[in-house]
């Protein structure tokens, strides 16, 4: 277990490598449960609970699905496991650094947006660096695929999930 821990935190680090870890399908189920459930737990900013939670589910689903496209494009099936694996654990690694921030206290509000951009960047390095390594593209296009999928992700997402009004 330690092991499989260190593997996440190197990916995270960006010194790991999405074949780094095992091709495990109940470690892939575990990491997207993991990351739907961390998802769920830093985005408060639904009154209701199943909106946040129908948010957290489309975010995760969406995640998986523009991925995957990018994979069947290049028809590197046999990666799947390990490419989400990594992707959703990153995401896991995120939402625990972020999850303070969710309770509104600490840094200011200048500080947290500042550190939510910080790990915007971060996250959008990561997942960089695991297309690069899972779909075998050079790094600009790989940058420009996970920039693509993070904003159509986002559009689709605010269109069905309207921000609530101040």
């Amino acid at each position: 277990m330690r092991a499989l821990l260190k593997l996440f935190l190197d990916i995270g680090f960006l010194v790991g490598r999405p074949q780094d870890l095992p091709a495990s399908r109940a470690l892939l189920v575990l990491a997207a449960v993991l990351a739907l459930a961390t998802n769920y737990a830093v985005d408060t900013g639904f009154s209701h609970d199943i909106q946040r939670l129908g948010f957290a589910v489309a975010q995760t689903s969406l995640l998986g699905l523009w991925i995957a496209a990018f994979i069947a494009i290049r028809r590197l099936w046999v990666r799947y496991a390990q490419t989400m694996t990594a992707v959703y654990g990153s995401n896991v690694l995120i939402n625990l650094v972020t999850w303070p921030l969710s309770f509104g206290h600490g840094f200011g509000a200048l500080g947290s947006e500042i550190l939510a951009i910080v790990l915007a960047v971060w996250f959008t390095a990561i997942v960089t660096k695991i297309l690069w390594h899972a779909l075998e593209l050079p790094l600009p296009l790989s940058a420009l695929m996970t920039l693509t999928g993070i904003f159509v992700s986002g559009w689709i997402l605010i269109t069905l999930f309207p921000l609530p009004k101040s």
